[in-house]
């Protein structure tokens, strides 16, 4: 099976282009609209893609990412604004694409992490 890479995104017509994108790397993605602990996930993750944003009602999904523990998986973040950039920086993302400009970059960026 090829590496696993998780997408933490709760829009629908997001995570579908990003699972799409990314199967096309010889990846396979999972996507999960909430994440409460990794180990939720029955598989081993090589990578986390999560999409930073501050939209919608509630606790952003992004968030998880912060409440993972020390040893997990690289992150990718993508962010649109300075703000949203500065967020995924404070949660120590391992890389942060600025959309949309630098999104063409994520399925070279995930190949480079996960060593495929």
């Amino acid at each position: 099976m090829p590496p696993v890479v998780l997408i933490i995104e709760r829009r629908t017509e997001v995570a579908l282009a990003l699972e799409s994108a990314i199967a096309m790397s010889n990846l396979s993605p999972i996507v999960v609209q909430h994440l409460e602990r990794l180990g939720d996930v029955p598989y081993v993750v090589a990578a986390i893609v999560v999409r930073v944003a501050f939209e919608g009602v509630g606790e952003p999904a992004h968030v998880a990412v912060e409440h993972l523990p020390s040893n997990r998986p690289p992150i990718v973040a993508i962010a649109t604004t300075q703000e949203e950039i500065a967020e995924a920086r404070r949660m120590k993302c391992d890389v942060v694409l600025q959309a949309p400009q630098e999104i063409n970059r994520l399925c070279e960026t995930l190949t480079k992490i996960v060593g495929t």
